[in-house]
């Protein structure tokens, strides 16, 4: 006699079939998803609505017509062409691109020799590394503009660009450092063997395999940088020079805030963000995959 096999399941102590459970574990996944992308978008998508109308939450809620019959792109053209925004911008890409790229050429060879290379107290220096993450960046922030003061390095770009690599490149170094430790040595020995130098098989076999993991850091790096507002605000004072982040601060006046003006320049300066993580995710998710994985 044969005999039927169920294939049942249990979900949250309710018996019912595999399938049905396979499709309410599908629901509950997705409606978690959306929620979360609908409660971070939500505070983005709010901040477009005031820098279009500025108008109140309740106003909006009770009647979205009389948003839609306030819509202007005033607050755009004043944050333009009547406001420092522009300067703020190019300054804070100037930083960005130079803080970057100059951290990502030296945590490249920082974190191969530290991942790769076998020496003297290696472990000592990695945790070192990590231990300056524990670190608030308030805490270096006066100490830092006294020596940036005797330097001549206060109220200068570069200035700003050398502060960010600093407290940048350790973290950057660590990330890429758990990335280099799973690479097959055998792959710059090969080059190694066929007469190509240490550096030579570095640039021309490690770091094209690691293009993943490097441009991840290098995103990482983009966002600390364009968002830094500490080290900004205490190192800048010219306007003219002034990033960003601390240029947005001074729209928030003592006893009045123009919230379009605000938010259209918010919604600027997170634009570029946006582009960049929508063209490079693939990049980043590949780069954090690959650097998690221990062999």
């Amino acid at each position: 006699m044969a005999t039927e096999t169920r294939d049942d399941a249990e979900l949250l102590g309710i018996e019912m079939s595999k399938k049905t459970a396979d499709r309410l574990k599908a629901v509950g996944f997705h409606a978690f998803t959306w929620t979360t992308i609908a409660l971070v978008l939500t505070p983005v998508a709010w901040m477009a609505i005031v820098s279009l109308n500025s108008i109140s939450f309740l106003n909006f809620i009770e009647d979205p017509m009389r948003w839609v019959d306030g819509v202007s792109l005033d607050a755009y053209d004043r944050a333009i062409n009547e406001t420092d925004f522009p300067i703020w911008f190019k300054n804070s890409a100037i930083v960005t691109l130079a803080s970057t790229a100059l951290s990502i050429v030296v945590c490249t060879f920082g974190a191969y020799s530290i991942g790769r290379l076998e020496f003297r107290g290696r472990k000592a220096v990695a945790t070192f590394l990590l231990l300056t993450q524990m670190f608030p960046l308030i805490l270096v922030a006066v100490p830092l503009f006294l020596i940036f003061r005797d330097l001549g390095l206060v109220n200068t770009l570069y200035g700003l660009t050398i502060a960010y690599v600093a407290f940048v490149l350790p973290f950057s170094v660590w990330m890429l450092r758990g990335f280099y430790e799973n690479l097959p040595a055998s792959l710059e020995e090969a080059a190694m063997v066929d007469g190509s130098t240490r550096i030579g098989a570095v640039i021309r076999v490690v770091v094209p395999l690691s293009a993943p993991a490097i441009a991840t850091t290098a995103i990482f790096a983009w966002i600390f940088a364009w968002n830094e507002f500490v080290m900004a605000l205490i190192l800048i004072s010219d306007s003219g020079k002034t990033t960003l982040p601390p240029g947005l601060s001074t729209w928030v006046g003592r006893y009045s805030l123009q919230w379009d003006l605000l938010m259209a320049g918010a919604l600027g300066a997170t634009l570029p963000l946006f582009i960049i993580l929508f063209f490079l995710q693939k990049y980043l998710i590949n780069g954090l995959a690959e650097g998690a994985v221990k062999t």
